[in-house]
């Protein structure tokens, strides 16, 4: 399993396709938090969101970044295509995490906000949420259930820019809605715990569904 996350780290490394979204979720950090003011839980309102974008945006690109051929090399010297999957899911998951920090800790540095450690644990829950859910819509919308890349990508993209916008539809919406309200942050982490659970689950699901699409295509 080392070996093969080893690989896929270097594939993608070599690629680039990397840069785009961490470039993107970098930007957006910066705009929409630097000298930002007032609750630190609204701050990550912005970083909730655009980390949800670049983990969708990672996760097809770490998934899409061998063509069909490449892939059924990879599967044959695995000895298994879900080995394959769980790597390549593993190292988007470690890249999400390392985002997610990212995503706690810059609006502390950069703005100016009174927190304690609730407002900590929101912020990490909310990453989180961000990142099992970017990796569930770029699980499903990879070249494992939509063959070419270009459709892959754009039909990523419109579900994870509807998804927030979908009303009291979990996990995204409500964490976005439980973020930007009045209440304290230590109120806001049992709804936003659940949420995070039902990402998980999501995530779940979207990978037993890409996996029996994929097995069945194959």
């Amino acid at each position: 399993m080392g070996a093969l996350i080893r690989y896929n780290v270097a594939a993608v490394l070599h690629s680039q396709r990397y840069l785009a979204p961490l470039l993107m979720d970098v930007i957006a950090l910066c705009v929409f938090t630097i000298n930002d003011q007032g609750p630190l839980t609204g701050s990550y309102v912005a970083a909730a969101a655009a980390l949800l974008l670049a983990m969708c945006w990672l996760t097809v690109t770490i998934i899409n970044h061998e063509d069909p051929v490449r892939r059924s090399i990879s599967i044959v010297l695995a000895g298994s295509s879900d080995l394959v999957l769980f790597a390549e899911v593993t190292l988007a998951l470690l890249i999400g995490v390392v985002l997610a920090v990212v995503g706690v800790v810059f609006p502390i540095v950069s703005g100016q906000h009174t927190w304690g450690t609730s407002d900590l644990v929101v912020g990490a829950l909310a990453m989180l949420t961000s990142v099992l859910s970017g990796m569930a819509i770029g699980v499903i919308c990879s070249r494992l259930v939509i063959p070419r890349p270009g459709y892959s990508l754009l039909v990523a993209l419109i579900v994870v820019i509807a998804l927030p916008l979908a009303r009291n539809v979990p996990p995204i919406n409500p964490v976005l809605k439980t973020l930007a309200g009045t209440r304290p942050a230590a109120d806001q982490v049992p709804p936003l715990a659940g949420n995070l659970l039902a990402a998980a689950v999501l995530l779940a699901i979207c990978l037993v569904a890409a996996r029996f699409v994929a097995v069945r295509r194959d």
